[in-house]
């Protein structure tokens, strides 16, 4: 991987932590993933003129990308990377779902596709739809402009379950799980074929630029390296269920890649725990504690059991997840309490005095 952003010794060093994270042979302090952006000093480029083409206009996109990474103060084991992304429902809009864009907010929504599970033909993306080609579009436009100077990670990717309620809306969803789980279980073995097919079409753009790979979740491999688990809809769903309809698509992911971290969205997400740590090829498990709860630190006991069953943790701080919270004391908890070599802490700050602190922070754990 090559940037011209981070310098060579400290890249050298996060390069090789980041792949000794994956093998629990990390030294002096946990995975730190530490950025302050907007900490370097240049003006942005001129916006587009209006609100969708922030995210449709390609040309934009990539200056805006390029100038925020260009900016951004890269501590500890943080790399560049670049998320490609139309929202969070993006994949719903590739299979035909009418989108609608809102890039000020940074989301993104759908109106349902799906009437009636007996008319629905099989989930497929049609390779004209115009998100799908505008995706493509940006995530070539990113792995050519990025070739040198940062990651295109893979993309955001609400399949599974998540993608089903995005396409027929949760609420009409949760009630086929009980009155159409055979529908249901057809549209979840479709949802898992698509998911590997999109992978298979962004792995031909990006492997190839030998940058390696990342995600939303940040971290770095080598291999190929993927966030799954985009199971919010689990948070409404029993075990049972979750075990019958979610876990299959879970497996399939897992097995896709070299490395993997599952994102467990809140405290309703935690009864299904028990049975991802029984997944041998999981990875790592990212602990999201949402809005008004408590920040990391005070989650430990679950925290522990996830470590305690071979896994890796990351825990996120940031906007709107934990970032009115003393990061240093955070720091010094978690590493009190956890085993730092399988610990992803990753922050962002409002500064590169704080970012520098906390890196400095975190490789003097464990020693």
């Amino acid at each position: 991987m090559r940037t011209p952003w981070i310098e060579p010794g400290q890249l050298q060093r996060a390069l090789a932590r980041n792949e000794a994270f994956w093998t629990g042979g990390l030294e002096q302090g946990p995975l730190a993933w530490i950025t302050a952006p907007d900490a370097l000093a240049g003006s942005p480029p001129a916006e587009p003129g209006t609100e969708e083409a922030l995210w449709t206009d390609v040309d934009y996109v990539l200056d805006s990308a390029e100038h925020q990474l260009a900016h951004t103060f890269f501590a500890a084991d943080a790399l560049p990377v670049h998320n490609p992304w139309l929202g969070p429902d993006q994949v719903a809009a590739w299979l035909g779902s009418p989108l609608t864009l809102a890039p000020r907010l940074n989301t993104s929504w759908v109106a349902p596709l799906v009437k009636d599970w007996g008319e629905q033909p099989p989930l497929a993306i049609d390779p004209q739809n115009r998100w799908w080609q505008l995706y493509l579009d940006i995530l070539r436009a990113s792995a050519r402009r990025g070739r040198d100077r940062w990651v295109t990670a893979y993309p955001d990717l609400h399949t599974g379950i998540d993608g089903l309620a995005a396409l027929r809306g949760p609420e009409r969803l949760l009630m086929d799980l009980v009155e159409q789980p055979e529908a249901v279980r057809r549209a979840m073995g479709e949802m898992t074929g698509l998911l590997k097919w999109i992978l298979d079409r962004v792995e031909e753009v990006i492997l190839p630029t030998a940058q390696g790979t990342s995600n939303w979740t940040m971290g770095w491999s080598r291999g190929r390296f993927l966030c799954i688990g985009q199971n919010d809809v689990s948070c409404m769903i029993s075990p049972r269920m979750f075990e019958e309809f979610c876990l299959p698509d879970t497996l399939a992911a897992c097995r896709r890649a070299d490395h993997t971290i599952y994102h467990l969205d809140g405290p309703g997400a935690l009864r299904h725990l028990e049975r991802l740590l029984a997944i041998p090829e999981l990875d790592c498990v990212q602990w999201i504690q949402g809005a008004g709860n408590p920040p990391p630190s005070k989650w430990l006991d679950m925290l522990r059991k996830v470590q305690a069953a071979g896994k890796s943790v990351q825990v996120y701080y940031g906007p709107g997840h934990g970032d009115d919270a003393d990061l240093s004391e955070e720091l010094d908890a978690l590493c009190r309490g956890l085993d730092p070599r399988r610990l992803f802490f990753w922050a962002t700050v409002p500064d590169r005095e704080q970012a520098a602190e906390l890196a400095g922070r975190a490789a003097r754990q464990g020693r």
